[in-house]
């Protein structure tokens, strides 16, 4: 698979004869289908629920931890990304180890999520910050736009990717609080919420913008033509 397949892909698009195009089940792989949405969203919602009853670290770690090993043994039988299953298992190692280490507490398996949220969103502003917005070059790899950085359109893939710098600061902002008030229960009904539902929503957002930019873009070209 081509870099640039493989980017469409990560953004929930499908390739067509045309293009690229964002459908519903285009969208659903671009959030990982439905084993990486049960990946996402029914650990946490186990943990959540096994700590409600039992007010128990292990219980509750152990619960969701197990249910995450079992999704990793599915990949394997499945023979998907061996990279994949290694980096769900050492995730999953980390978060059980933080929550359960001495002076550790339930709420700590959370804390990777805070770590990979603060990178990714720390990423994104970076790039806007010393004027190369990623969202450019995501534009760049599937629609060709090379001299967006030039044009009227930068500032519109600078508002995209400040959208997803958004997006990552909205989740820390909702769930750091949470955590630093040991609110373990809706810490973890807001990691479901936040997670494949609202990641969804935003490859649909970014998505209709990118096109829109591509099209303006597309038609400016041909009047220029046409004026030539």
């Amino acid at each position: 698979m081509s870099n640039q397949d493989d980017l469409a892909k990560r953004m929930g698009l499908g390739k067509t004869e045309s293009g690229y195009q964002l459908d519903s089940k285009s969208l659903l792989a671009g959030i990982g289908g439905p084993l990486g949405i049960a990946e996402a969203v029914l650990p946490a919602t186990v943990f959540s629920i096994v700590f409600a009853f039992t007010r128990e670290a292990l219980p509750a770690v152990a619960s969701a931890a197990g249910l995450s090993a079992l999704f990793i043994l599915v990949r394997l039988i499945r023979r998907q990304s061996l990279q994949q299953a290694v980096i769900g298992a050492l995730a999953i190692a980390l978060a059980a180890f933080l929550a359960l280490r001495d002076g550790g507490q339930a709420a700590d398996y959370f804390l990777p999520g805070f770590f990979t949220n603060a990178a990714y969103g720390s990423a994104m502003l970076i790039s806007v910050l010393i004027k190369r917005p990623l969202m450019g070059y995501v534009a760049q790899l599937l629609f060709g736009l090379t001299n967006w950085r030039k044009g009227r359109e930068y500032k519109r893939l600078r508002f995209i990717t400040l959208i997803w710098v958004g997006f990552f600061a909205a989740r820390l902002a909702v769930q750091v609080p949470l955590y630093l008030t040991d609110q373990v229960e809706l810490l973890a009904i807001s990691r479901v919420i936040m997670g494949a539902p609202a990641y969804a929503g935003l490859l649909a957002l970014t998505w209709i913008l990118i096109r829109r930019i591509a099209k303006d873009e597309s038609g400016k070209l041909e009047g220029e033509l046409k004026e030539k």
